[in-house]
């Protein structure tokens, strides 16, 4: 599985932050006036705008986490072989050149753009518990303020934005083929294995099995009468499949 740039992998999740968007906006349409009646219209509205503006960047910081833990990765990656370089030159010099084979000399060069099976674990995990960690704060949040006293329009506001954070982990941790569970289920493998191609393999075949299961989950519950949540299910479930 070929390592892709940050736009990309935010076009491949884009379904899922459309869902969860769509989401989070039906909840503060339906929801909220359920919730706390006797409101205006306006601030029903100005509710469901700060909802989905701060989802928004919240899903902004589920990608920079992403951003920052490759970024990391690479900064380490090429330390270790700028060291490795360094050690085999010093080496090199204190020995005739004629008396050194080449293949002594390790191909750093080669290697120091390679990502490992570690670092690429590391940045798939990033975006998820970067989400996770936002829900938590929220839901932190969301009981201080009742605690606070304060007013319920507010509390639902805050407890909508992590809900929606919980979601987007949940969805994304899916094995799709360039979601993050993907690459994570990928990254398991090969550090088990040792065989890139294999893991490649295996996290397609995952993503496939759970898609199809997921869509044929979302048939079921919609004939059985529950349309909302046969609905998610199975655009979740075609979204899946659908990557690989």
């Amino acid at each position: 599985m070929r390592r892709r740039s940050t736009f990309a992998q935010f076009a491949d999740e884009s379904g899922v932050l459309l869902i969860v968007a769509i989401l989070v906006a039906g909840l503060a349409a339906v929801r909220l006036p359920a919730a706390h009646p006797g409101r205006s219209t306006g601030e029903y509205l100005l509710a469901a705008l700060i909802t989905v503006t701060v989802f928004g960047l919240c899903a902004a910081a589920h990608e920079l986490a992403h951003v920052a833990s490759s970024a990391s990765a690479a900064s380490s990656a090429s330390a270790a072989s700028s060291a490795s370089a360094a050690a085999s030159s010093a080496s090199a010099s204190a020995v005739p050149s004629a008396a050194v084979p080449p293949s002594s000399v390790p191909p750093s060069s080669v290697s120091a753009g390679t990502p490992s099976a570690s670092a690429e674990l590391m940045a798939a995990a990033a975006g998820p518990l970067a989400s996770l960690a936002l829900g938590g704060l929220c839901g932190v949040v969301t009981a201080a303020l009742i605690l606070a006293g304060a007013g319920g329009l507010v509390v639902s506001v805050v407890a909508y934005v992590g809900l929606a954070n919980l979601v987007l982990a949940a969805g994304t941790l899916l094995p799709g083929a360039s979601s993050d569970g993907g690459r994570l289920l990928r990254a398991w493998i090969w550090r088990s294995t040792g065989d890139p191609r294999r893991a490649t393999r295996g996290a397609a075949r995952a993503g496939r099995a759970v898609g199809f299961v997921l869509l044929l989950g979302g048939v079921v519950t919609l004939v059985a009468g529950a349309a909302v949540v046969g609905i998610w299910l199975a655009l979740t479930g075609w979204f899946v499949a659908a990557q690989l």
